[in-house]
Protein backbone atom coordinates (compact mmCIF):
# COMPACT_ATOMS: atom_id res chain seq x y z
CA UNK A 1 0.00 0.00 0.00
CA UNK A 2 2.85 2.38 1.02
CA UNK A 3 4.41 1.84 -2.53
CA UNK A 4 1.44 3.19 -4.37
CA UNK A 5 1.54 6.64 -1.97
CA UNK A 6 -1.30 5.37 0.77
CA UNK A 7 -0.99 4.53 4.35
CA UNK A 8 -2.31 2.32 7.30
CA UNK A 9 -2.19 2.70 10.98
CA UNK A 10 -3.46 0.21 13.49
CA UNK A 11 -3.25 0.02 17.40
CA UNK A 12 -5.28 0.65 20.35
CA UNK A 13 -7.86 2.90 20.70
CA UNK A 14 -10.16 4.10 23.65
CA UNK A 15 -11.72 0.56 24.90
CA UNK A 16 -10.73 -1.29 21.28
CA UNK A 17 -8.80 -1.28 18.37
CA UNK A 18 -8.39 0.76 15.48
CA UNK A 19 -7.23 0.23 11.75
CA UNK A 20 -7.05 2.84 9.42
CA UNK A 21 -6.21 2.64 5.65
CA UNK A 22 -5.59 5.27 3.08
CA UNK A 23 -5.30 4.11 -0.89
CA UNK A 24 -5.11 7.53 -3.08
CA UNK A 25 -7.20 6.93 -6.24
CA UNK A 26 -4.39 7.53 -8.67
CA UNK A 27 -0.80 6.26 -7.35
CA UNK A 28 1.81 8.88 -6.53
CA UNK A 29 4.76 9.63 -9.08
CA UNK A 30 7.61 7.37 -7.86
CA UNK A 31 10.76 8.83 -7.66
CA UNK A 32 13.52 7.96 -10.10
CA UNK A 33 16.40 9.00 -7.61
CA UNK A 34 17.46 5.97 -5.43
CA UNK A 35 17.89 5.80 -2.23
CA UNK A 36 22.20 6.47 -0.71
CA UNK A 37 23.53 2.80 -1.24
CA UNK A 38 26.97 1.92 -1.43
CA UNK A 39 27.64 4.60 -4.25
CA UNK A 40 28.77 7.53 -2.24
CA UNK A 41 30.86 5.34 -0.35
CA UNK A 42 32.81 4.06 -3.15
CA UNK A 43 33.87 7.78 -4.18
CA UNK A 44 34.50 8.41 -1.27
CA UNK A 45 36.85 4.97 -1.04
CA UNK A 46 37.85 6.40 -4.79
CA UNK A 47 39.00 10.06 -3.50
CA UNK A 48 40.37 9.09 -0.94
CA UNK A 49 42.86 6.40 -2.97
CA UNK A 50 43.70 9.02 -5.67
CA UNK A 51 44.89 11.56 -2.51
CA UNK A 52 47.10 8.68 -1.53
CA UNK A 53 47.97 7.71 -5.06
CA UNK A 54 49.09 11.18 -5.37
CA UNK A 55 51.22 12.17 -2.01
CA UNK A 56 53.07 8.51 -2.80
CA UNK A 57 53.50 10.02 -6.52
CA UNK A 58 54.74 13.59 -4.67
CA UNK A 59 56.94 11.74 -2.79
CA UNK A 60 58.60 9.30 -4.78
CA UNK A 61 59.37 12.59 -7.51
CA UNK A 62 60.73 14.62 -4.24
CA UNK A 63 63.34 11.40 -3.39
CA UNK A 64 64.37 11.40 -6.48
CA UNK A 65 65.20 15.04 -6.98
CA UNK A 66 67.16 14.95 -3.73
CA UNK A 67 69.02 12.15 -5.16
CA UNK A 68 69.35 13.78 -7.96
CA UNK A 69 71.28 16.91 -6.41
CA UNK A 70 73.28 14.58 -4.35
CA UNK A 71 74.45 12.62 -7.03
CA UNK A 72 75.38 16.42 -8.97
CA UNK A 73 76.55 17.94 -5.75
CA UNK A 74 78.73 15.11 -5.04
CA UNK A 75 80.02 15.08 -8.37
CA UNK A 76 81.11 18.02 -9.18
CA UNK A 77 82.72 18.66 -5.98
CA UNK A 78 85.72 15.90 -6.39
CA UNK A 79 89.36 17.30 -6.97
CA UNK A 80 91.55 14.84 -8.93
CA UNK A 81 94.41 13.11 -7.10
CA UNK A 82 96.60 14.07 -9.59
CA UNK A 83 95.59 18.12 -9.50
CA UNK A 84 95.80 17.93 -6.16
CA UNK A 85 99.29 16.78 -5.86
CA UNK A 86 100.18 19.78 -8.36
CA UNK A 87 99.00 22.23 -5.76
CA UNK A 88 102.46 24.05 -4.00
CA UNK A 89 101.89 25.69 -0.64
CA UNK A 90 102.24 29.79 -1.58
CA UNK A 91 100.66 29.77 -5.07
CA UNK A 92 98.02 32.52 -6.00
CA UNK A 93 94.70 31.62 -4.96
CA UNK A 94 93.84 32.94 -9.03
CA UNK A 95 96.16 30.08 -9.99
CA UNK A 96 94.78 27.49 -8.33
CA UNK A 97 90.88 28.50 -8.84
CA UNK A 98 91.68 27.03 -12.63
CA UNK A 99 92.13 23.36 -11.19
CA UNK A 100 89.57 23.41 -8.75
CA UNK A 101 86.12 21.87 -9.58
CA UNK A 102 83.10 24.16 -10.40
CA UNK A 103 81.83 22.97 -6.16
CA UNK A 104 83.43 22.77 -2.73
CA UNK A 105 81.85 20.08 -0.33
CA UNK A 106 78.42 21.47 1.46
CA UNK A 107 79.38 19.00 4.35
CA UNK A 108 82.90 19.34 5.29
CA UNK A 109 85.03 16.64 7.35
CA UNK A 110 85.71 19.65 9.91
CA UNK A 111 85.46 16.65 12.74
CA UNK A 112 88.30 14.77 11.25
CA UNK A 113 90.60 17.57 9.66
CA UNK A 114 93.43 18.97 11.71
CA UNK A 115 92.98 22.25 12.98
CA UNK A 116 92.87 24.98 9.88
CA UNK A 117 95.96 28.09 10.11
CA UNK A 118 94.67 30.71 12.13
CA UNK A 119 92.51 33.37 10.07
CA UNK A 120 92.65 31.02 6.53
CA UNK A 121 89.61 30.56 4.35
CA UNK A 122 89.29 26.35 3.80
CA UNK A 123 87.81 24.70 1.35
CA UNK A 124 87.04 20.80 1.39
CA UNK A 125 86.71 18.72 -2.14
CA UNK A 126 86.75 15.06 -2.25
CA UNK A 127 89.21 13.30 -3.69
CA UNK A 128 86.46 10.68 -5.73
CA UNK A 129 82.99 11.00 -6.95
CA UNK A 130 81.93 7.49 -5.18
CA UNK A 131 78.36 7.99 -4.06
CA UNK A 132 76.84 7.09 -0.38
CA UNK A 133 79.99 5.60 1.05
CA UNK A 134 82.97 7.93 2.88
CA UNK A 135 85.48 9.20 0.94
CA UNK A 136 89.02 10.72 1.64
CA UNK A 137 88.59 14.72 1.55
CA UNK A 138 91.10 17.29 -0.03
CA UNK A 139 91.39 20.26 2.46
CA UNK A 140 92.81 23.72 0.84
CA UNK A 141 93.39 26.45 2.90
CA UNK A 142 93.79 30.11 1.71
CA UNK A 143 95.06 32.76 3.59
CA UNK A 144 96.14 36.46 1.86
CA UNK A 145 95.06 35.54 -1.81
CA UNK A 146 97.63 32.34 -1.14
CA UNK A 147 97.42 29.09 -0.64
CA UNK A 148 98.34 28.17 2.59
CA UNK A 149 97.86 24.58 3.76
CA UNK A 150 96.56 21.50 1.95
CA UNK A 151 95.91 18.16 3.36
CA UNK A 152 94.50 15.27 2.87
CA UNK A 153 91.22 14.62 5.44
CA UNK A 154 90.75 10.36 6.17
CA UNK A 155 87.77 8.89 5.43
CA UNK A 156 85.72 7.45 8.10
CA UNK A 157 86.59 4.10 9.62
CA UNK A 158 90.81 4.47 8.46
CA UNK A 159 92.63 6.34 11.02
CA UNK A 160 95.66 6.73 9.53
CA UNK A 161 95.36 3.29 7.26
CA UNK A 162 94.57 3.79 3.52
CA UNK A 163 96.24 7.11 3.49
CA UNK A 164 98.92 5.97 1.67
CA UNK A 165 97.94 6.64 -1.59
CA UNK A 166 97.63 10.14 -0.80
CA UNK A 167 100.66 10.81 1.55
CA UNK A 168 102.65 11.64 -1.54
CA UNK A 169 100.22 14.56 -2.50
CA UNK A 170 100.29 16.41 1.12
CA UNK A 171 103.43 17.81 0.24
Amino acid sequence: MTAVGGTFESGPHEEGFRVSAYVPDAPEQQSTARPPGPAPFRHARRRVAVGFGTAAGVGVVLVGVAFGWYAYAEKHSVLEPAAYAKLRLGTPAAEVEHVLPERDVHDPPDDRAPAPPEGADCRYYRASGELFVSVDHFRLCFDAGRLVAKDVVPRIGLPGEGREEYEEFAQ
